[in-house]
């Protein structure tokens, strides 16, 4: 089977049906967080996971039987999120229960794609599998979190993915790629590419859906990768977990509560203080590229030269997450909020 076939298939479904669910009309209106003034359509990521989904049923059949039951896997807790965030965009649901049943979802697919029992030494079975699902735990609620801005998601997760793609082989391989066109596909009506401002957003569906295929995918790949590629796997998505969770410290220390609603995500201070959604899009996704790039050349290394790589990559973060808070306190903004 050509590997073009799925990826076509992949775009032209994200496209088309997060076509049709702007059309539907679901909106996401503005609140007190929002990045956004205008009530605006939402639910538009099911065209991620429908793309994916479908370019799976091209992929699966021509698997080898191992990577068959990590794909169904991936399959079923991608379902699983996504239909969490569909009706959790239709009804809201309570913040306890939704983290409750997101974390059965990641047990469920350390144990099916994963888990990763090596570090560059070995793991017992049962703390790789509870610190597998707690990856996939904190990507899918960092996806959630920062799933706030015109194309920041798509931004992010099609540099990551197409990195994946790179590091991993075969079918894993060219999933990671299905998932970069599906997000494609979305991202012509999220992105704010031919105007100003996206079309669509995401919502919980699209971001639970789309993180938990591609913390499954990685997880595939890190579970049977060379020694040590469990370090490079948080690095792809660095510009999404680091900013989640230096923001969480950071009002920690200034005595907020870190779950509490806010807009203090270095994203939305940048667009606060007048930066374009597209130019925050972009800032993004050159540094999911440069993590991609750096996570290439971690490949070649040893298992600790892969955690350096991860810690050299957090040092940069971090250091450009405190600038950029520093910026906007010089603004005038409570960079706590």
């Amino acid at each position: 089977m050509a590997a073009g076939l799925p990826l076509v298939l992949a775009f032209v479904s994200g496209l088309v049906v997060s076509g049709l669910v702007m059309r539907a009309g679901i909106l996401d209106h503005p609140n007190a967080r929002s990045s956004h003034v205008q009530p605006t359509p939402r639910g538009g990521g099911l065209g991620i996971v429908v793309g994916f989904l479908l370019a799976l049923l091209l992929l699966v059949p021509v698997a080898a039987p191992t990577d068959q039951a990590a794909l169904a896997g991936i399959a079923l807790c991608a379902l699983l999120a996504a239909g969490l965030g569909f009706i959790d965009d239709l009804v809201t649901l309570g913040g306890a229960l939704k983290f409750a049943i997101l974390a059965l979802i990641s047990l469920a697919l350390a144990g099916m794609a994963g888990p990763v029992t090596e570090l560059g030494l070995a793991l017992p079975w049962i703390l790789g599998w509870l610190g597998s699902a707690l990856f996939v735990f904190t990507l899918a609620n960092a996806v959630n979190f920062m799933d706030g801005s015109d194309g920041l998601m798509a931004s992010s997760l099609i540099p990551a993915s197409l990195a994946l793609a790179v590091l991993a082989d075969g079918p894993i391989s060219i999933a990671a790629l299905a998932l970069a066109a599906a997000t494609a596909g979305f991202a012509v009506w999220n992105a704010p590419i031919l105007a100003a401002r996206g079309k669509l957003f995401s919502g919980d569906v699209g971001s639970l859906g789309a993180s938990v295929i591609l913390a499954g995918l990685s997880l595939a790949w890190a579970s049977t990768g060379p020694a040590g590629s469990v370090w490079l796997v948080p690095l792809l998505v660095l510009p999404l977990l680091g900013d989640v969770l230096l923001t969480m410290a950071a009002r920690v220390r200034a005595g907020r509560s870190p779950f509490a609603a806010h807009r203090a995500h270095a994203y939305q201070l940048l667009i606060s203080i007048g930066l374009s959604h597209r130019r925050v899009a972009l800032i993004w996704g050159v540094m999911g590229m440069g993590c991609g790039v750096l996570a290439l050349v971690g490949t070649a290394l040893p298992p600790s030269g892969k955690a350096a790589c991860l810690v050299a990559a957090v040092l940069i973060f971090t250091l450009a997450h405190r600038h950029w808070r520093k910026l906007a306190a010089s603004k005038g903004l409570d960079t706590y909020q």
